[in-house]
């Protein structure tokens, strides 16, 4: 275990990695997608945010999309097939489950530079997250099956210097 936190591009790539296999595995999306393009307009309506502390990381993670890459997700989380809607607390409650499930594929590709990392509740939130001044925030668009979502990592700017 390092004691020098990992760079904010360290756990971008690491949840990018992690897509992969929670939507094979957990969403059962099978095959490959057309990646979306990165600047889709529409994908910042609706997400799930969660935090992730360590011994040397106070991060932020989240993942966002359309209310219909909501609806998609949850479903496929819930393995139902087909249109039908779910209702927004049980659309909520699955896109947080989702982010529950990539948190922890992030925090395990992460353990070697924290051991002691811990997650916390994910919240889930309609609108688009801002950075507050003195936080930095790396962002990428990835595809969880069929759905462009963008994800999130924040920090203060000042957790990395402190922790240092």
């Amino acid at each position: 275990m390092s004691g020098k936190p990992a760079a904010l591009q360290q756990w971008l790539e690491a949840f990018q990695e992690a897509a992969p296999d929670v939507a094979a595995m957990s969403l059962r999306f099978a095959g490959s997608f057309v990646p979306a393009p990165s600047g889709h307009p529409a994908d910042r309506g609706q997400g799930a945010y969660v935090a992730i502390l360590g011994e040397t990381a106070s991060m932020h993670l989240g993942v966002s999309t359309t209310a219909e890459g909501v609806q998609t997700l949850a479903r496929a989380l819930l393995g139902i097939r087909g249109g039908a809607a779910l209702g927004e607390k049980d659309a909520a409650d699955a896109m947080c489950e989702i982010l529950n499930i990539l948190a922890g594929k992030v925090k395990s590709r992460m353990a070697g530079q924290d051991g002691a990392l811990r997650l916390g509740l994910p919240m889930f939130i309609r609108g688009e997250i801002q950075p507050q001044v003195g936080m930095e925030c790396a962002e990428a668009v990835i595809q969880l099956g069929p759905v462009p979502c963008r994800i999130y990592v924040y920090r203060h700017a000042r957790a990395e210097r402190r922790a240092a």
